[in-house]
């Protein structure tokens, strides 16, 4: 997801009367800036989404760090030609 960041000021009596509104603001990418008497204070900005388990297990994450060395010479090696068979047929 891109956020296009555009800052907003807002004073606190402000965005506790309208906090729902400040808090989709954020959720579409745009900074809110939380001012008392004109000071910025805070910044309300959305949380990055998490990464999801099953994407972060695959190729990009399937390994555990630190690693030895024995594993990432395994990791490094050319696939065997049933493994790049079964990855190519979706079953590695």
């Amino acid at each position: 997801m891109v956020y296009n960041m555009t800052m907003i000021r807002a004073n606190v009596a402000d965005v506790k009367a309208r906090l729902s509104h400040y808090l989709r603001l954020a959720k579409s990418g745009q900074k809110v800036v939380i001012c008392e008497r004109n000071t910025p204070v805070a910044e309300l900005t959305a949380v990055p989404r998490p990464v999801d388990r099953a994407l972060r297990e695959s190729a990009f994450g399937m390994f555990s760090f630190p690693m030895t060395d024995e594993e990432f010479e395994e990791a490094l090696r050319p696939m065997t030609e049933g493994e790049a068979d079964a990855f190519v047929e979706g079953r590695y």
